[in-house]
């Protein structure tokens, strides 16, 4: 009883409150407020009505475990001369605020505070609390990358800022993994056109063979049998060495692979070459019916050893080359924000701004699928299973085709916003020249692998350590057996 009483006098007390809360809000005549008071054992119930219609309810409650008293105050608003703010007053507010929140970011470069201005009005606030080097950083980004990171709360937004590098570039070449020289280019597509002929010649040799091993089959001829049955091998062999010399020679090339991947894929399809000579000398030096069943047995498993594998390469050439036609789009990106905010100073209204999202969300897509086709292809190169590399294989080159597929979409809508900007009379011109500030995706992947690297690094070392206590273990336990 005690305790019912203790909550009834603090519900008087608040109650004691709402006359001035309501004399506040321009309501002065005390005698129309209207109190219902209602008491039970564990619940006080307070319901208060003004004149003109508002009603404010208090609740007050006790709890069971006798630790934990409970207020709870809802306020209904009944009156029908009630003011709701119209869609344009909530429209214009809502706009006031965005102006506070772009004017604090007037200092950004135009094409910068452009991107910026695609967030909505939670995220640009978000953003606008960050420091100006932070906000400098973040603007620069792709807009589907800023809506990623305004997403996050501001300790995380400024943790993956301290991640992204920045880089100056005027055109997707200076994006390349590597730079190849002209002649060594020249000489790599040399060697190509000449892989390409040798397969060719392999290819066709091998039909020609072929026909022959079955002619002197059906003549039962077994000394010519043995002969072309030799002849077919050979050139079914050059055609599968031929085969990854051309894999070799467009890795060789590609700008879009760095050197250190392209060494290591080099030297697989090396050894891969290597074991095919090694099963064409068997071929040359089998003399006779079994000798030539053997070589031809080897030779079909180590093709079927390989072939995924080295479809897998072949599709690493393929990804590079997406992902040239990506730079290129990414840098885009940041242009057409240029071009866009000089037709704009030049008094030109063109709206575009939604198709310039989506071309940024479908460059980023395209980006996405093919750097999971990569993660498939990595997993491939070390998988010994052949039914999981051809299973990789086929994931990565479906995602390939997915990005391929982005990557038009992308064109198409840049087709789009072209017109809308003929349509309103101006060219869009974009300058290959310009200087734009990007993301450096490459050296932020390379820090992630040095972390990787000393993470494996630390692990390597104990695990030498615990070998070098298992050691010494053995040692004295070879000593305690000595004696």
């Amino acid at each position: 009883m005690k305790k019912t009483i203790s909550i009834f006098v603090l519900a008087l007390f608040l109650i004691s409150i709402v006359p001035i809360s309501i004399a506040n809000g321009d309501v002065t005549d005390e005698n129309s407020v209207e109190e219902k008071i209602e008491v039970k054992d564990d619940e006080t119930k307070v319901e208060i009505k003004t004149s003109d219609g508002e009603r404010l309810r208090l609740i007050t409650k006790t709890e069971d475990d006798k630790t934990i008293n409970k207020v709870e105050v809802r306020r209904i608003i009944t009156s029908r001369e009630a003011r709701v703010l119209s869609k344009e007053e909530i429209r214009e507010r809502f706009g006031e605020k965005r102006a506070d929140l772009i004017e604090r970011l007037k200092d950004l470069d135009p094409e910068k505070l452009r991107r910026l201005q695609a967030l909505d009005n939670v995220k640009l606030e978000k953003i606008a609390g960050l420091n100006k080097t932070e906000i400098n950083k973040i603007a620069l980004l792709s807009r589907v990358r800023q809506k990623e990171l305004a997403d996050l709360d501001k300790e995380d937004i400024e943790k993956e800022l301290e991640k992204i590098k920045v880089k100056t570039v005027h055109t997707a070449d200076d994006l390349k993994l590597r730079v190849i020289t002209r002649q060594r280019l020249e000489l790599a597509r040399n060697n190509f056109i000449k892989a390409r002929e040798r397969y060719e010649n392999a290819k066709e040799g091998y039909l020609e063979a072929r026909e022959r091993y079955l002619a002197a089959k059906n003549s039962s001829d077994e000394e010519a049998r043995l002969e072309h049955a030799k002849e077919v091998l050979l050139k079914s062999a050059d055609s599968i060495i031929s085969h990854l010399e051309k894999i070799k020679v467009k890795i060789e090339e590609n700008e879009n692979i760095d050197e250190d991947e392209a060494n290591d894929l080099i030297a697989r399809i090396d050894n891969q070459i290597s074991e095919i000579e090694a099963t064409k000398e068997k071929i040359e030096a089998a003399e006779t019916k079994e000798e030539i069943k053997e070589a031809a047995k080897e030779l079909n498993r180590k093709w079927k050893d390989i072939k995924h594998k080295a479809a897998a390469f072949a599709e690493r050439v393929i990804t590079a080359r997406v992902q040239g036609v990506v730079n290129q789009a990414r840098i885009l990106e940041k242009k057409l924000d240029v071009a866009l905010v000089k037709i704009e100073e030049e008094g030109i209204e063109v709206n575009v701004d939604a198709e310039v999202e989506e071309f940024s969300s479908l460059v980023e897509d395209a980006k996405d699928k093919y750097n999971q086709a990569q993660e498939k292809l990595r997993q491939a190169y070390n998988e010994t299973d052949r039914e999981v590399i051809k299973e990789l294989v086929d994931e990565a080159h479906s995602l390939i085709k997915d990005s391929k597929e982005a990557l038009k979409e992308a064109h198409d809508k840049l087709k789009e916003i072209v017109k809308k900007i003929r349509d309103a009379g101006k060219e869009l011109e974009i300058d290959e020249e310009e200087e734009v500030e990007i993301e450096d995706e490459n050296e932020a992947d390379e820090e992630e692998s040095d972390e990787e690297d000393e993470e494996e690094n630390e692990v390597e070392d104990e695990e030498d350590e615990e070998e070098s206590e298992e050691d010494e273990e053995e040692s004295e336990n070879n000593e305690t057996e000595t004696e």
